[in-house]
């Protein structure tokens, strides 16, 4: 045996192993590096690695049999001892055998530095109660698929991940539409971590061929663009879910490690049937997308969905935001009949109790649901749902906007903003956020503050109508005629229909002074009405020609109903035809119940006073 040993080193067998070894390790190196940005097969890794495998024995076997003299390879039981050059080669190989070492230590140390060190206990909890760097971007994964035509799979796996990450407490994640919005732009890291005021990036890609599933991602430090973590996922289709889990869990692992994190498992409601899924993610990126038809396609799709797997919790939550937002999206200048109004709102609702009885803890269905009880003029129990859902998701702009439309309508203006600014600062990019903060803006009278939240929102998107509209009432409130012309001139240009008075828009926009547009709100039926009396600071021209109540007793169009809206003068809130109004709309039970808002104060059993 002894002798063998001795032959085999003599042969530099084992020299030649440990060579093989240092130069396949650093060919699969640099085959992971150059197989995405060359668009090589998945199965690349997997051929490179069996190759290298079944070239160690032959390896082995030629170091052996043969030697490499000075007139080329030879036999080795034909070379004599005294004309063998194995010492020489010997010293070769130990060369190249301690480079190859070199190399690796030297990318093992970068590795190291790199990665984040563990602090100590006393700057954990330093860090976490000042939320140091607990914070994270996930973008859109790449669609990298052969016929690139998987982009609504690459967004759904990223938008679950970053659904997981949410609900991490401590840590902070930046909104979807900012995020988003870098999609298929070559920025470097560091300037979107700066952006989006994060700490760390998540990057990833999506190679989609049949059932087969190649998924990579990796995680950025956008102080200095190191990277603290990848990994490559190999899998099917099926196992879609448990990958999106392994991504979320692992970069919360790396978080915990430097951010003293509390990274414990998180219930996410999953659904076994894959055909149910993707219907459900094209669903719900055209709910994202908007539009009438849109809309009308994504339920549908969900229906689908739900029928194939009637508990799967976030189809009925998405199917609750489509009925939710349905009214606000129809073509043309015809808003829908009160009953189909209504028959909306009832589906908002079914469908997001349905969803809540799946998942207590979801918090956008909690957020919908208070919306449309709301609408249906159930204050109490809406505004309770409300804050459930800000209690259940308190980093989550879509609820804190949602929640924040509500209150700014019904008294709760100083809370409605502080969550608005909250919703804001999460997603900065989200252009409904910015036209909601400046409608609150608009109610306190903060005219050039909101102007610029209305502004910033149409740059950012200027297909949505809403800012158009809210910049143009904004202006009305502020007694600006032009201002307000403009910006009617602006809306209709756009494309967006007025909402009613369409032979006296053109008159309108061409007055010139008060009397004028006095004139035509005398043969308005409704819209250049309340124009009128917002720029002329008219309360009783309001009051008596604006109708302000129906046969139901309730005000008008619950859309159009808020008495903190106008900008008259201290002396509205005093005004009896107010009061009616507001006990009308039933704000007084609702303050009762909640707590009056800090402007108002009971007054006795049965009356109220606002300032």
């Amino acid at each position: 045996m002894t002798g063998l040993l001795a032959e085999l080193r003599r042969r530099n067998v084992f020299r030649v192993a440990a060579a093989y070894l240092v130069v396949g390790w650093l060919t699969l190196q640099i085959v992971s590096l150059i197989e995405a940005p060359l668009g090589l097969p998945d199965w690349t890794d997997t051929l490179v690695i069996v190759l290298i495998g079944i070239g160690f024995p032959i390896a082995l076997l030629l170091a052996w049999a043969f030697e490499m003299t000075p007139e080329g390879m030879k036999l080795t039981v034909a070379v004599p001892a005294e004309d063998s050059i194995a010492s020489q080669t010997a010293r070769k190989l130990d060369f190249a055998i301690v480079a190859g070492l070199v190399v690796l230590v030297g990318v093992i140390v970068w590795q190291q530095l790199a990665s984040p060190q563990a602090a100590t206990a006393p700057e954990l909890a330093a860090r976490a109660e000042a939320g140091e760097g607990a914070s994270v971007a996930v973008l859109p994964f790449a669609d990298m698929s052969p016929d690139s035509d998987q982009a609504y799979f690459a967004d759904g796996i990223s938008e679950e991940i970053l659904n997981v990450l949410v609900r991490i407490p401590g840590l902070q994640v930046a909104g979807r539409t900012s995020s988003f919005a870098y999609r298929g732009q070559d920025q470097d890291l560091r300037e979107i971590g700066s952006a989006l005021n994060v700490s760390h990036v998540l990057e990833g890609s999506v190679r989609r061929s049949g059932t087969r599933l190649r998924i990579t991602a990796q995680l950025i430090r956008s102080e200095d663009g190191f990277h603290l973590w990848s990994e490559t996922y190999d899998r099917e289709l099926t196992d879609i879910f448990d990958i999106q889990d392994e991504i979320a869990g692992a970069v919360a692992d790396e978080l915990a490690t430097s951010l003293g994190l509390d990274n414990g498992a998180v219930s996410v409601a999953r659904t076994s049937d894959m055909a149910a899924y993707e219907t459900f993610l094209h669903a719900r990126q055209l709910y994202r997308d908007r539009g009438q038809d849109n809309l009308e396609l994504a339920a549908a799709m969900l229906t689908e969905t739900l029928a194939r797997d009637p508990e799967y919790g976030p189809g009925w939550t998405v199917l609750a935001g489509v009925y939710l937002v349905m009214p606000y999206y129809r073509q043309g200048d015809s808003a829908p009949a009160p009953e189909l109004r209504m028959r909306w709102n009832a589906l908002t609702v079914e469908t997001a109790r349905r969803a809540i009885t799946i998942n207590p803890a979801d918090a956008q269905a909690h957020a919908f649901l208070g919306s449309a009880l709301a609408e249906n003029w159930n204050w109490v129990e809406g505004l309770d749902m409300l804050d459930r859902a800000v209690a259940l998701a308190p980093n989550d702009p879509d609820v804190l906007d949602t929640a924040a439309q509500i209150l700014g309508k019904v008294g709760y203006g100083a809370e409605a903003l502080a969550l608005s600014e909250r919703a804001v600062a999460l997603d900065p990019q989200g252009a409904i956020f910015l036209n909601t903060l400046g409608n609150l803006l608009a109610i306190q009278g903060r005219f050039d503050e909101s102007d610029a939240q209305f502004r910033a929102s149409i740059d950012i998107d200027p297909s949505l109508r809403f800012p158009y509209a809210n910049l143009m009432w904004s202006h009305a409130r502020a007694g600006d005629i032009a201002g307000t012309q403009s910006a009617l001139t602006t809306l209709l240009d756009r494309g967006h229909p007025a909402p009613a008075d369409e032979d006296l828009i053109e008159p309108f926009i061409a007055a010139q002074t008060l009397a004028e547009i006095q004139a035509l709100a005398a043969e308005s039926r409704g819209f250049v009405r309340t124009l009128y009396s917002l720029l002329a600071s008219d309360m009783e021209y309001f009051f008596s020609q604006v109708p302000v109540g129906t046969a139901s007793g309730r005000p008008t169009n619950w859309a159009s109903y808020n008495p903190f809206w106008q900008t008259f003068s201290g002396e509205v809130f005093a005004d009896p035809r107010w009061k009616d109004w507001v006990r009308r709309g039933g704000l007084v039970d609702l303050w009762r119940a909640r707590g009056f808002p800090p402007q108002c104060r009971p007054v006795g059993a049965d009356d109220f006073r606002c300032e």
